[in-house]
């Protein structure tokens, strides 16, 4: 029979998601359809499914399981983890166009705007004091897992070649790294202050691990916040777009890539998208997300 961890932790042994299910149903948790419940837990561990799980517990007493607030469904928690994963797909689809943007604009001022040709990363005047570092860690990452994708020795690798292995966290890395005018240009591109990009992509590589892991994202608070911007295109008010208290929610991690989506793409289709998937799952606490009041009627989320 297949089994899982232990309820309610992973320090004992384990325990079938027969009686997984039973103990759910004795903490007070309604079941009305064991089938899919079943089916469910198979596909998705207990452990796995213990974060989505918290926020219909009650809290209020020194009871250890917790026992889950009166009306809490396992329905309503696999709503719960159904939005969640939709959220990430959406995201990442969306970090994916931003990372091949901030890719090609890299390079392209790089070795071309500033006529640092084709082995511009190799040259230490373009960069501060991480260039060593980082062509170190370059090479290294490139003999692993970048060879094979290209007919170049990481000598002969032009940096619009090598920007092609590059994740997002050493494209931020690189790019924060990068001389002030590099920076810059870069920045110009997306219609923000340098130290505004810096600041987001170092935020959106953690924000891009978390989906690509597939962790729990929607009440994330993120230690690393990205800077609010006062300048964002031809936002007059950018500041009104984000949540001013809340800076590690994710409400203002979605602000930031719908307007890199929209600079890159032409269009608000992402954000519309977004806007859709927040409407068809309405159960949402999206406070605990860090929207904002009335945020649907902002300029960003226009469809």
């Amino acid at each position: 029979m297949p089994y899982s961890h232990a309820l309610p932790g992973p320090s004992g042994p384990p325990v079938s998601i027969n009686d997984q299910i039973e103990r759910l149903i004795q903490r007070g948790l309604e079941i009305q359809d064991a089938q899919r419940a079943f089916r469910f837990l198979s596909n998705v561990s207990y452990y796995r499914l213990q974060g989505y799980l918290r926020p219909f517990l009650d809290h209020t007493g020194y009871t250890h399981p917790k026992p889950f607030l009166a009306g809490s469904s396992f329905e309503s928690v696999v709503k719960r983890y159904e939005f969640d994963s939709g959220l990430r797909n959406l995201l990442l689809e969306a970090f994916n166009r931003i990372e091949v943007s901030i890719r090609t604009q890299w390079t392209y001022h790089l070795s071309f705007t500033h006529s640092g040709g084709q082995f511009s990363h190799l040259n230490p005047t373009f960069f501060y004091s991480g260039h060593s570092q980082n062509l170190e860690e370059m090479r290294q990452w490139y003999q692993r897992h970048g060879k094979a994708s290209h007919l170049y020795d990481f000598a002969d690798c032009p940096t619009w070649a090598l920007a092609e292995v590059m994740t997002l966290g050493q494209l931020s890395r690189w790019y924060g790294d990068s001389i002030k005018q590099v920076r810059r240009a870069v920045a110009n591109h997306y219609q923000l202050h340098e130290s505004i990009l810096r600041s987001l992509l170092r935020h959106l590589s953690l924000a891009r691990n978390i989906c690509a892991h597939h962790e729990r994202f929607w009440d994330r608070n993120f230690i690393t916040k990205l800077r609010i911007p006062t300048r964002m295109g031809q936002h007059k008010r950018p500041g009104s777009f984000f949540n001013t208290t809340g800076t590690g929610k994710p409400y203002n991690t979605l602000v930031m890539t719908a307007y890199l989506n929209m600079i890159i793409a032409g269009n608000s289709e992402w954000s519309g998208r977004l806007v859709s998937l927040m409407d068809s799952h309405s159960e949402i606490p999206e406070h605990e997300m860090g929207f904002v009041p009335g945020w649907r009627d902002l300029a960003i989320w226009r469809r």
